[in-house]
């Protein structure tokens, strides 16, 4: 099922919103700052090509809190706070993209999938997607 879930959502859009943040992460990784937040941007690329049958977890999640140095996790909050305002304007993008797929019954598998999309949005920094 969600592979049959997945070639519809490839074919009905899921290609053109992960092209557009893999082409956001691009555009981050021009800057040497901006490398880390584009390869989180990456990550969220491969779950919108294919959501169904992934997941997103943080890093700590899987490797457990005192397994991941304090070093990394400071540095991964200053540049979720870097990409904070772009955050902000793409939670916003997805909040209404949500609301419009909930209002129409044939959309609301694209309605969960945005709202399994938001905490990797707003703070991407420390977030990897992993299939169930």
């Amino acid at each position: 099922m969600k592979t049959i879930g997945n070639v519809l959502w490839f074919l009905l859009g899921g290609w053109w919103t992960g092209t557009a943040y893999a082409l956001i992460g691009i555009l981050f990784c021009i800057t040497i700052i901006g490398i880390p937040i584009g390869t989180a941007l990456f990550q969220y690329a491969k779950l919108m090509y294919a959501p169904f049958g992934k997941e997103i977890v943080r890093e700590t999640d899987i490797k457990g809190k005192k397994n991941v140095s304090g070093i990394k996790k400071v540095f991964e909050t200053i540049l979720n706070i870097m990409w904070l305002p772009f955050g902000i304007l793409f939670v916003i993008m997805h909040l209404a993209c949500m609301i419009l797929c909930f209002i129409s019954i044939i959309m609301i598998p694209v309605g969960f999938v945005l709202l399994k999309a938001f905490k990797f949005v707003l703070w991407p920094m420390g977030a990897r997607v992993v299939s169930r």
